[in-house]
């Protein structure tokens, strides 16, 4: 499904940009059609930015992205953007994924604008079916975000996700804001929806009891480096 081939990626700052940061540091990671990859460890060990270059909204200094047999590193502009639309980012704060000035219904169809993919009936039938899908009631789709608790958010969010039918998740510490029964409530969520879609998925956390309950497979992270895999 995907795979990443000796990643690296360096981060500099400082006033002359003299200061260099490895995040991923020659990493090989693979991720099969339907397998929940759970990747574990500390804050700054570069689980995030490797979640990013494999979604290609981070470009790797070194290394390759290969996405059903397409070498992502290698495309530009329209092209990328056809294959990134398989490919989908569940964020930690799903408060930055939507737009506070439009409504619930607004933020889900707009993937579906952007591509031209339905007209108005199917757009409201598929926008009714993904509310549907991550437990929200068609209420919700009339309200703000600021109008949501952090577990109707985050359900948005998965919703918009859902919305271009991908093959790709990469979850991104998707449940770390929310309170205990709202975590658990969202990963069952996730795990039931990962099933019935086939869905390869990256899950991305600091919690090494959650990610064995997530992933088929748990890769552990340290200072840019996979430091160990481990099968559930």
């Amino acid at each position: 499904m995907i795979e990443g081939r000796g990643l690296r990626k360096v981060f500099k700052s400082g006033i002359f940009r003299n200061k260099a940061v490895v995040a991923v540091d020659g990493v090989n990671v693979r991720i099969d059609e339907g397998e929940a990859v759970a990747l574990v460890g500390e804050s700054g060990s570069g689980k995030s930015t490797l979640g990013r270059i494999l979604l290609m909204l981070i470009r790797p200094d070194e290394g390759k992205v290969v996405f059903e047999g397409i070498e992502l590193t290698k495309l530009k502009g329209k092209e990328l953007r056809r294959l990134r639309t398989k490919m989908q980012l569940i964020p930690q704060n799903p408060e930055d994924a939507l737009d506070p000035r439009w409504r619930l219904y607004d933020s889900v169809a707009e993937p579906l604008r952007v591509h031209g993919l339905c007209d108005k009936n199917e757009e409201e039938e598929r926008v009714l079916e993904l509310t549907k899908a991550v437990g929200l009631k068609e209420e919700h789709l009339g309200r703000y975000p600021h109008e949501l608790s952090g577990g109707e958010l985050q359900r948005a969010v998965i919703a918009r996700a859902l919305a271009l039918n991908p093959k790709f998740l990469v979850c991104d510490e998707p449940t770390s804001m929310l309170d205990l029964s709202t975590q658990a409530t969202v990963v069952r969520l996730l795990m039931k929806l990962q099933r019935r879609m086939d869905l390869a998925i990256l899950f991305i956390t600091h919690d090494v009891e959650l990610a064995q309950i997530v992933g088929d497979r748990v890769l552990s992270m340290a200072e840019g480096r996979i430091a160990n895999s481990v099968v559930c």
